[in-house]
């Protein structure tokens, strides 16, 4: 896959991504006009999963917990939850922070299962496809499922 295909795209932040009504979760279903575009990667996050194992979606938690008034820190933490064919729970906490401080003023991370791979943190973005990929390769590699 070409190195440009890993990270965001303005394409990755206007997609609209829709969830069935039958996933808990704590964002709409569906993208409206207006809507935050992290909700969109939320959501694209468990779509692209499901596709990527494949699975069912369970559920899709977004969180912010770390904002500051002057945005100079801000971070975002997405838990899609799914289920494989095999009954088998997968879940896959990605988490975004942009700060204003060194080393890294931009950093992310994923971990499927808690366990964090070798692939699963760097300091630019990965778009939903490409998280949902270290997802699968982990389960299939690291944890041999």
């Amino acid at each position: 896959m070409p190195e440009d295909r890993l990270w965001f795209s303005p394409y990755d932040w206007s997609r609209s991504y829709v969830l069935p009504e039958s996933v808990a979760c704590n964002i709409p279903h569906r993208g409206s006009l207006g809507s935050y575009g992290a909700w969109n990667v939320a959501r694209g996050v468990l779509v692209e999963l499901c596709r990527a194992l494949p699975a069912t979606p369970v559920s899709l938690l977004y969180d912010e917990p770390v904002q500051r008034r002057d945005w100079m820190r801000i971070a975002i933490r997405i838990t899609a939850h799914a289920r494989r064919a095999d009954g088998q729970d997968v879940r896959v906490i990605y988490r975004s922070e942009r700060t204003d401080a060194e080393p890294w003023p931009e950093f992310w991370s994923v971990a499927v299962n808690g366990f964090i791979p070798a692939s699963g943190g760097d300091v630019r973005r990965p778009s939903p496809p490409w998280i949902a990929h270290i997802a699968a390769a982990t389960l299939r590699a690291e944890l041999g499922r």
